[in-house]
Formats: structure tokens, C-alpha cells, sequence
């Protein structure tokens, strides 16, 4: 796509990064290692304990939760294994993102106003993005998003700012625990308003008769701002690019008015 261009890195970024490739294969290798040694350790002992066997004929139900509480307890440290092979699988899968979503941060800071640009071209989320809106996130630099998975799905959402007109934060998080059905909100940062938008801040967030992004923007607990929540997280942060329109550069002799036409 013509947005964006990667930049050319000379033979000593391609050696570093082969050799951070080596490297991460080699936590790999040590951490497979490690999974089975545990995994033929634990076959070992459970071999050495003599297992219940169903007796002849219906069980009592003495007998029953008996045989029940013999076999949970060999389940436990097989669980305990899945969840460790688990946790050590995603730090991996971690450490190999962390570079390159690094590098598309650094990429998109040198791109004033891409994050108005995607946000307010979501099919989705396009609706909910009032014009003041728009002008408040063409100050948004970056946008991160962090899960924990365990013990409780947490889902952590920054949205870094250069300073504006609006507020005084640098950093504006939105903390969501997540289920099956929904985002349910469970912290957020309070907005530092710069003065001169105080009164206007108040109007909004009171006056407003249904859902848009200055709403979720300043109070996480507004009716529906899961569904915002939800859009940055399982498809804004994973792929922004694609709901990137490219700004047609004017013709010569004519001067731009209103918003730049954008690109379908």
C-alpha cells in the first residue's frame, strides 16, 4: 500500500535482526525442552501411583467419590502443565510481536492524524465520530492495546497525545474485563480538561442524547462503550492499515477548503 514505505535498513539491521531470530528460536527450543521434561517427569510418577480401577458391578457412592477424587487428583498437575505450556507459548508468541508493533508505532507517530483517519473511517465505528471528535483525535499519536489472559481476561487500552487544545493528559487508559458476551469496563483515566474546554466537556458529556466517541472518550461506565472498546481491540489494533484512506494530494492552482477529499 502507497501509506506507508519501510525503511531501509543496511547489512547490520539485517545481522541484528537474524540474530534476534536465532535467539528467539532458541527460547523456543528451550522452552519445548522444558515442557517435555516436565511432561515425562510427571508420566514417571503417575506410572509409580497405583491408579483406581472401576471394581465389578455397580459402585457405591462411597466408592464412586472415592474413585472421582482419585482421578481429580491426577487431573490437577496435568491442568497445572497445560497452563504453564500455555503462559510460556504466549511470552513467546509475545517477545516476537513486541518489535515489529515498535516498530509500526514509531512508523505511524511520523504520520500526523493517521489515528483520526482510521477511526473515523471504520464502517463501525464511523457513526459514533462528531466532527469535534474527529479534531480531537487528529491529536492522538499512538494507540496500544495489552491483554492478560490469567488469572482474568484483562484488556488494557492507551491512547497516547501530543498536546491539544482539549486536555492535559499524555496518556489516556481504558481498562475492559472481557467475556464471552462483552467488555465490561473497570477503570479508566480520569480526563485533565484544559480550562477553556471545561464548560464545553461538561455540556457534552451531560447533554448528549446517544452514544459517540467523545462519550466513551470521557466516561468508560456510558451505555455501550464496549462496543467502542471492542472495535480498538479485536480489529483497530491488529490491523489499522486497512481503514487507512491516503489524503489526495490538491491540484496545482486550486486551494483546499473544508476536509481534504479522501481516497475510496
Amino acid at each position: 500500500m502507497e501509506s506507508l514505505q519501510e525503511g531501509r535498513g543496511g547489512a547490520g539491521s539485517e545481522r541484528a535482526s537474524f540474530r534476534e531470530e536465532v535467539m528467539l528460536g532458541a527460547d523456543d527450543i528451550m522452552a519445548e525442552v522444558e515442557v517435555v521434561a516436565q511432561e515425562e517427569a510427571d508420566e514417571k510418577r503417575q506410572e509409580q501411583v497405583p491408579r483406581a480401577q472401576p471394581g465389578p458391578g455397580p459402585m457405591s457412592p462411597e466408592s464412586a467419590l472415592d474413585e472421582l477424587l482419585a482421578v481429580q487428583e491426577e487431573l490437577e498437575p496435568v491442568n497445572a502443565q497445560a497452563r504453564k505450556a500455555f503462559s510460556q507459548q504466549r511470552e513467546t508468541m509475545e517477545r516476537r510481536r513486541k518489535p515489529h508493533l515498535d516498530r509500526r508505532g514509531a512508523i505511524i507517530q511520523s504520520m500526523p492524524g493517521f489515528w483520526a483517519n482510521v477511526i473515523a473511517n471504520h464502517p463501525r465505528i464511523s457513526a459514533l465520530v462528531t466532527e469535534e471528535d474527529e479534531d480531537m483525535l487528529s491529536y492522538m499519536i499512538n494507540l496500544e492495546v495489552k491483554e492478560a489472559k490469567h488469572p482474568i481476561h484483562l484488556c488494557q487500552i492507551m491512547l497516547f497525545f501530543r498536546n491539544n487544545p482539549y486536555f492535559q493528559n499524555k496518556v489516556i487508559t481504558k481498562e475492559y474485563l472481557v467475556n464471552v458476551t462483552e467488555y465490561r469496563a473497570s477503570h479508566s483515566t480520569p480526563i485533565q480538561w484544559c480550562q477553556d474546554y471545561e464548560v464545553e466537556a461538561y455540556r457534552r458529556r451531560h447533554n448528549s442524547s446517544g452514544l459517540n466517541f467523545f462519550n466513551w472518550f470521557s466516561d468508560h461506565n456510558f451505555a455501550g462503550s464496549s462496543r467502542i472498546a471492542e472495535i480498538l481491540c479485536e480489529d483497530l489494533w491488529r490491523n489499522p492499515l486497512q481503514y487507512y484512506r491516503r489524503m489526495k494530494p490538491p491540484e496545482e492552482g486550486t486551494e483546499i477548503s473544508g476536509k481534504a477529499q479522501m481516497l475510496g
